[in-house]
């Protein structure tokens, strides 16, 4: 009996991997074109495409890069529902900063079996701030090459919008318009004087560009 039991899930393991070999491979196809806040073509934007509504996914999709029409085309994509945005820090653009994050009902489009290619224009958002750290030790006044940034919405300064360890010299893309707190903190430090408690209040326009002076004391 044992052995008859095993033949028989041989056999339905056979037949599984059979269908799955029968079946087509998705080949979804999005494509489009950027537009900007100009109502212009956005040429050389590198964009993504997101997958949403799911928690497991085969693979993420390769950024595609708009061409001097301002057109991009996602290729071999599985079956399911995409947001496309821009992540394209140079330009001004990041997922976290002018993106899907935090943002409940993106726009979306879809690729299924019957419908295998999508065309989905891309407006894209008003450009980021752009934010750099000058980063020295209080003490000795030489350079601090690591930090933690975190920025808050004024209105709620117990949400973060984000919060990023990277190196000082990295431009951090600012939400624009927006009345924000920011917090600057390093490993074997204080935080920044002008930070602590509330947060330093920031509001960059977009596209804008500032650079702080930003003096930590070490902790010891």
């Amino acid at each position: 009996m044992k052995t008859i039991f095993v033949f028989v899930c041989f056999l339905l393991l056979a037949s599984t991997v059979a269908q799955q070999h029968d079946e087509p491979s998705p080949k979804g196809v999005i494509y489009g074109i950027a537009i900007g806040q100009d109502g212009q073509a956005a040429k050389g934007i590198e964009l993504n495409a997101e997958p949403l509504g799911v928690f497991v996914f085969k693979g993420i999709p390769a950024p595609a890069k708009t061409n001097d029409a301002g057109e991009y085309r996602f290729e071999n994509l599985d079956w399911g529902k995409y947001t496309v945005y821009a992540e394209d820090e140079k330009a001004g653009y990041s997922r976290i900063s002018t993106g899907p994050s935090g943002n409940r009902h993106p726009s979306e489009v879809e690729v299924t079996l019957e419908y295998p290619e999508a065309e989905f224009k891309v407006y894209l958002p008003p450009k980021a701030g752009f934010l750099q750290v000058h980063l020295t030790n209080r003490r000795t006044a030489v350079g601090i090459s690591g930090m933690r940034v975190a920025l808050m919405p004024m209105e709620n300064p117990e949400s973060p919008l984000f919060t990023m360890s990277c190196y000082s010299s990295r431009v951090i893309l600012v939400p624009p318009d927006k009345n924000l707190l920011l917090h600057v903190t390093s490993d074997g430090f204080h935080e920044w004087y002008e930070s602590v408690g509330r947060g330093k209040p920031l509001h960059m326009a977009s596209g804008t560009r500032l650079t702080l002076e930003v003096q930590l004391e070490p902790s010891d």
